[in-house]
């Protein structure tokens, strides 16, 4: 074999082994919930309180903001949506991809005294900002 040859056979091989990584995260992420909404990939999120409100940060670098939902669900915030792949369209040869991209959803429980009929969100940055306002006199 030459050298030409098996340096791509160790590139095509990294690549799989990365692929199989990345496969795998996924189902270890989804929690092997039978029926659960499929995912390509889970933004990032930290979650804050104040004493007025908690605030949910999520990474969500690329995606433009008409392609972010948030809502709320059976006392949770959801947040869900789609990222594109950022590469040039007319690529020819990937060699090396870590940016997720395709559909990602992520949920938070929200507490009991989160007023969830009044979450409000803004976007900059790449960076959501969900503020999920407490109930008075709780």
């Amino acid at each position: 074999m030459d050298a030409t040859l098996a340096a791509q056979s160790h590139q095509d091989l990294t690549h799989l082994a990365r692929h199989v990584s990345q496969l795998m995260h996924k189902v270890v992420q989804s929690g092997f919930s039978p029926g659960s909404r499929s995912t390509d990939w889970t933004p990032a999120v930290d979650i804050c309180e104040t004493p007025d409100h908690y605030e949910v940060i999520v990474e969500l670098a690329g995606v433009p903001r008409e392609n972010i939902e948030v809502y709320t669900e059976n006392r949770r915030l959801i947040i869900a949506g789609w990222r594109g792949d950022p590469a040039p369209g007319d690529k020819v040869c990937l060699h090396q991809m870590e940016i997720e991209q395709g559909a990602f959803r992520r949920s938070v429980a929200l507490p009991a005294d989160a007023a969830e009929e009044h979450v409000t969100a803004t976007y900059r940055d790449g960076m959501l900002h969900v503020a999920v306002p407490k109930r008075a006199g709780r």
